[in-house]
Parts: structure tokens; C-alpha cells; sequence
């Protein structure tokens, strides 16, 4: 077996088959994705069956934890792999499988269980998001050059939210219909499942690429390999500023995890707006972003990054500050702008920044270096909001300010990350 070096002008071929693949399953998955990612449904539906503050901030935190766990065991399984359009199809098969069976089980289930259940369909779906997440990056990163790949990834992530859009607006209607029935859960469960099911299969009209004999055997990872890798990574003290720039990400992802309950508690927001409008303001600015950013290209992915972390930090302060639908919903825009730019600029900035042509374990290790703020800033977050004295309206205040003070940390790093690392290193 012989590994693959990338062949700008073979991937550039392909580009539009390529992208409208890709785009194709995140279509499908978009519609899900407003239930379970950042999602206002998702708080208020913890809410409903009796769940703390504490469960709602661990539901992010359990997310990092299989990512930082089972990115490991990606790398472990899939990095010797010449090709991996296989394994990143039965990747997205299995994060199908845990939520169309627990909203199978929802409606027959006695209403105790229904927050143990919950949390054990998380869990297996984040071990399956942990396995699937770096193996897919590090599989779009490759299947297109270096000069295409943000545009592809912009054309990705803006079909992706427009399917978000149609999913958060089906989403309301079902709430304003049925408020939080369990049988209507159910069924927006089962179709979380089955739209994640399909949309794998569009990975097959994806073209991976060409091969080019260098004599070279490529080897499953071992702990000394990954152990390696790690230390390549360490040294690179320039993609260490700029994971340190995420604290922004995880301290955003928090807020906006807390931010619709508060809403609706406090300041009179009604539960489907809050449930379907407000994601649909936060997904509508993502449209627009990767437009302007991504299609047209605008600005360089420094700029585009400040920009990002510039507007979590603006949203957050105008979210204090908040007392009417009108500010919740700038709050909403303003968010989406920072969250389109993270989810479509990150791989493309991990691939630059690495050096590598393989930036594998550069995903996969990443998740362990920054999971202590993944985890613990969601959920220090829940719990500081069950058990501050100051119940109600100040304790969210003194939260997001806590959040706040992290997002200009994370701003801070960024600005001194230079996106322009010149020379190209080889991993030894």
C-alpha cells in the first residue's frame, strides 16, 4: 500500500462533485442539528423533564469529553489508512443510531428515567462524534488544495446552516403546536436519527483523491507515534496561541447554552420563540458570514477570526444588557456570526497552522490539549448557576460576565497568532 500526496491540480478536478458531496450530508445533518448543537430546544426540553443547570452545562461538556476521548482511538484506527471515505461513512452511520432509539423509547418510558436515558443517548453519541469528527476534518482537508479548501468548507458549512434554518423553523412550529409533548419529542428524535442516516450517504459521490508512490508504508498509530505527535505539536508554539484562542469557542458555546432558559425565565421570551426563532437569527447570520467570508473570500482568516471572537464578545455584553425580543434576537445574529466562522475556518487554520500534509493527529490531539476548557467551562458554568446565592437574573449576570472575561482572553491569544507560518515543516 502506498499513501496519498496530495495533487493540487487532480483535487481541483473534482472540486464541484466534491463539494456538492460534502455539502449534500451536511444538508441532511443540518436538519438535525439545531436538536442537539448549541440548541435553545434542547435547554428548555432538559428543562421540561426536570433536569438542573448543572445536567443542561454538563450536556457540552460530555460532547468534549467523547471528543477528547475517541479522537484518540480515530487516530488510532484510521490514520494509517490510505483511503477514508469508508470509514468516514460508517462514522456518521453509527452518531445516527443513539437518539432515533431514544426517541423510539421516549413515549414508553417512565418519566424518572427520562433524564438517565437522555444522558446515555448523549454519551454514545459523543463517543460516535469523537471517532467521526477529526477523521472527518482531516478527510475534507484533503480532498481538496489549500486554495479551495475554505471556499469548499464555506460552501459546506452555508448549506449546512440554511438546512439549520429549516430545521430550527420545523422545530418551532412543533413547539407552538404541541409545546414539548413527549410524543412530539419523540418524533423530532427519530427524525434526528433517521436525517443523520441518510446523509451519510452522500460521502460516496466524494472523490478522495490520487496516489503517488513514495516508497513509503503507512502504520496504524501506537502510543509512541501519538506520543511523537504530540511533542511536534508542542513545539509549535504558533498553533498553541491559536488553540489557546478557543477559549472563546467553549466560553461562547456556554452562553449559549444557558441563554435561552434565560430568556424565557426572566425576560418574558415565549418558549417556541425561543426554541425556533432564536436559532433561526443565530443560523441566518451564519448564511450570510460564510458568504461574504467564505464564498467571496473577504478579508484574511486572521481577520476573519478576530471578527469572530470581536462579535462573541459584543453579543455577550449586549446579552447582560438584554430586556426585550429585539436585543435577544441581535444577540442571536451577532453569535452566529462568531460560531459560522469557528466551525468553517477551524480546519482550514489547523491544516495551515500544522505544516502538515496529514493533520490527523493535529485534530485528534488538539481535542485532548483543550478539552480541561471544553469540559469544565459549560459545566463550572451550570453549576455556579444552581448554587450562587444570588439566584435569578444576577447569577446568570455574574456568568456571563465570567464568560466574558474568557472570550477577551481568547480574542487576545488570536491577535497574536500569526497565520502566516511561512515555512512548511515535515513531521519526523
Amino acid at each position: 500500500m502506498k499513501p496519498i500526496i496530495s495533487d493540487s491540480r487532480s483535487i481541483d478536478s473534482y472540486f464541484l462533485r466534491n463539494t456538492i458531496g460534502l455539502s449534500s450530508a451536511e444538508f441532511f445533518w443540518g436538519l438535525a442539528l439545531p436538536v442537539l448543537f448549541e440548541s435553545a430546544f434542547l435547554q428548555i426540553f432538559l428543562k421540561q423533564i426536570g433536569a438542573s443547570n448543572k445536567t443542561i452545562g454538563l450536556i457540552p461538556s460530555i460532547l468534549a469529553t467523547g471528543i477528547m476521548l475517541f479522537s484518540l482511538m480515530s487516530a488510532w484506527l484510521t490514520s494509517h489508512l490510505i483511503h477514508k471515505k469508508r470509514a468516514v461513512i460508517l462514522s456518521h452511520m453509527a452518531a445516527s443510531v443513539p437518539f432515533f432509539l431514544f426517541g423510539a423509547a421516549l413515549p414508553f418510558i417512565h418519566s424518572s428515567d427520562r433524564i438517565a436515558l437522555f444522558m446515555t443517548a448523549y454519551i454514545i453519541f459523543a463517543m460516535t462524534l469523537g471517532i467521526t469528527l477529526p477523521l472527518w476534518q482531516n478527510f475534507i482537508v484533503k480532498i481538496f488544495s489549500p486554495a479551495n479548501t475554505l471556499k469548499a468548507n464555506s460552501i459546506m458549512m452555508t448549506t449546512q446552516i440554511f438546512a439549520r434554518l429549516i430545521g430550527s423553523f420545523f422545530i418551532f412550529k412543533s413547539v407552538e403546536k404541541y409545546s414539548f409533548s413527549i410524543n412530539s419529542a419523540s418524533f423530532i428524535f427519530i427524525s434526528v436519527g433517521v436525517m443523520f442516516f441518510i446523509g451519510s450517504f452522500f460521502f460516496l459521490l466524494v472523490h478522495e483523491g490520487t496516489e503517488i508512490n513514495t516508497g513509503l508504508k503507512p502504520v496504524p498509530h501506537n502510543i509512541k507515534s501519538l506520543t511523537t505527535a504530540a511533542g511536534h505539536i508542542f513545539k509549535n508554539k504558533n498553533y498553541l496561541k491559536y488553540l489557546a484562542g478557543t477559549i472563546e469557542s467553549f466560553a461562547t458555546i456556554a452562553v449559549l447554552s444557558f441563554y435561552a432558559n434565560y430568556a424565557v425565565e426572566f425576560k418574558g421570551i415565549e418558549k417556541e420563540t425561543a426554541a425556533g426563532i432564536f436559532v433561526a437569527f443565530i443560523y441566518t447570520a451564519g448564511v450570510i458570514t460564510n458568504i461574504l467570508l467564505g464564498w467571496f473570500n473577504l478579508f484574511s482568516l486572521k481577520t476573519k477570526f478576530i471578527i469572530a471572537r470581536t462579535s462573541a464578545v459584543a453579543g455577550t455584553i449586549i446579552l447582560i444588557f438584554a430586556e426585550t425580543l429585539t436585543m435577544f434576537l441581535i444577540v442571536c445574529f451577532i453569535m452566529g456570526i462568531s460560531r459560522a466562522v469557528n466551525q468553517s475556518a477551524n480546519a482550514p487554520a489547523v491544516k495551515l497552522l500544522s505544516g502538515l500534509d496529514d493533520a490527523t493527529d493535529y485534530f485528534a490531539i488538539s481535542a485532548i490539549i483543550i478539552f480541561p476548557f471544553s469540559f469544565s467551562i459549560p459545566f463550572v458554568s451550570g453549576i455556579l448557576l444552581d448554587t450562587l446565592p444570588t439566584q435569578g437574573t444576577l447569577s446568570y449576570t455574574i456568568v456571563f460576565l465570567m464568560l466574558l472575561i474568557m472570550q477577551c482572553a481568547g480574542l487576545i491569544f488570536t491577535m497574536l497568532t500569526d497565520f502566516n507560518p511561512g515555512i512548511k515543516t515535515d513531521k519526523n
